[in-house]
């Protein structure tokens, strides 16, 4: 796409060129982890032999909570950023970058979509804190059968997808808005719904029935099951390998879809 890289370069350009951005950027994943391993551990409440074994079969076998929850809020963290990808697409139009791109020789798209990479890219750092900053502190994230560059690549693709998946959808609704509280408004009211609506936090047998079987149609889900997947059972069966196969796909299916759909509706929505 014509000025696509130039564009990506410009918006994580400024992203390291704000050092309050930046370093808060870094240094969030750390809050994330600590706040939400301590404040969401279930298997506090449980005691003794029974408790222990109560535990480990709601956190699928993983060692504690930290274990489990890594994928859950690797996956969040992933979310809640790319939902905000918008917002730079309604400051450019607000502060005038945006009338200089539409007059210039660039395909409106490569305007969205830079913003939806560099979004994307700028997860990735975050969520390698984060996986160190889980495994060194107290009770914090272990590997049960080992870790490898395989696994670490399966976590990459499902945060990566996710990312892309949020921030071509928020992008797209920011193509058409000029004032920042709407976005922030839309933002607010399904971010925590997809959290929480989702295997993210919790396993399904500690949700309503009803709730549980709509969290698994939910992508926060096949993203926080396939990275909590590789970090429990390290060494996959035939059956485990499958299943995580079949997250990723419909992850990536859901984003390829997006990625058509996005490309066709900047080109036609985008204004000054």
């Amino acid at each position: 796409m014509s000025g696509l890289w130039p564009l990506t370069s410009r918006e994580l350009k400024k992203w390291i060129r704000n050092p309050t951005f930046f370093i808060t950027g870094l240094i969030q994943p750390i809050f994330w982890i600590a706040l939400f391993g301590s404040a969401l551990d279930i298997t506090k409440f449980f005691e003794g032999p029974e408790g222990s074994l109560a535990a480990s079969k709601i956190l699928n076998g993983a060692p504690n909570y930290i274990t489990y929850i890594v994928g859950g809020v690797l996956t969040t963290m992933g979310l809640f950023t790319a939902m905000f990808s918008g917002t730079q697409i309604i400051w450019d139009r607000r502060l005038g970058p945006m009338g200089r791109f539409l007059s210039s020789p660039i395909r409106r798209s490569s305007i969205v979509f830079s913003k939806i990479i560099s979004s994307v890219i700028r997860i990735l750092p975050q969520a390698a804190i984060l996986v160190i900053a889980a495994y060194f502190i107290p009770n914090g994230l272990k590997f049960p059968h080992g870790f490898t560059i395989l696994d670490a690549l399966i976590m990459a693709t499902a945060i990566t997808l996710i990312a892309f998946i949020f921030s071509s959808i928020f992008s797209v609704i920011a193509t058409r808005m000029t004032n920042m509280q709407s976005i922030f408004g839309i933002v607010n009211l399904v971010n925590l719904p997809l959290m929480f609506v989702s295997y993210a936090m919790f396993s399904k047998q500690m949700m309503a029935s009803w709730l549980g079987n709509i969290a698994q149609y939910n992508p926060v889900s096949w993203s926080a099951e396939a990275i909590r997947t590789v970090i429990i059972y390290g060494n996959l069966t035939p059956s485990q390998w499958l299943q995580v196969e079949q997250w990723l796909g419909a992850l990536a299916a859901l984003a390829f879809g997006l990625l058509i759909l996005t490309a066709i509706l900047a080109e036609r929505e985008i204004r000054d």
